[in-house]
C-alpha cells in the first residue's frame, strides 16, 4: 500500500490529528508490546489492555511539552502547533506550560 507523502506547503495545509488504519496499527502493536513487557502472563485480559492504553496516553501527555518546545525552537507558530494538535493556540500553549 502506497501512502502519499506528507507535504507542508503553507501554514493552512498543516494536518490536524487523525485516527486511521496506520495509527491504529501502530497503537495496537504498542499495546501488545507494553502488555508483554509488563505482564506477559495476563496477555489477552481486558484489564491489561486498558492499563497499557492508559499508560501510553499518560506517556504521550508527558512527551507533548517537549515536542511543542521543539516545534517552537524550529519556529512553528502557536497557530501552526495548534493546527497540528487539533486545538486552539491558547490550549496548545497551556500544554507546553504543564511541565515547565
Amino acid at each position: 500500500m502506497t501512502r502519499p507523502a506528507l507535504r507542508l506547503t503553507s501554514a493552512d495545509d498543516l494536518p490536524a490529528p487523525r485516527a486511521d488504519d496506520a495509527s491504529a496499527l501502530v497503537l495496537e502493536q504498542a499495546l501488545d508490546d507494553l502488555a508483554r513487557l509488563r505482564t506477559a502472563y495476563w496477555l489477552g485480559e481486558s484489564g491489561v489492555r486498558l492499563h497499557a492504553l492508559a499508560s501510553l496516553i499518560c506517556q504521550a501527555h508527558q512527551m507533548l511539552p517537549a515536542a511543542i518546545n521543539d516545534a517552537r525552537d524550529q519556529e512553528l507558530t502557536w497557530t501552526d502547533i495548534a493546527q497540528l494538535l487539533g486545538v486552539s493556540p491558547s490550549t496548545a500553549a497551556r500544554f507546553r506550560r504543564k511541565t515547565r
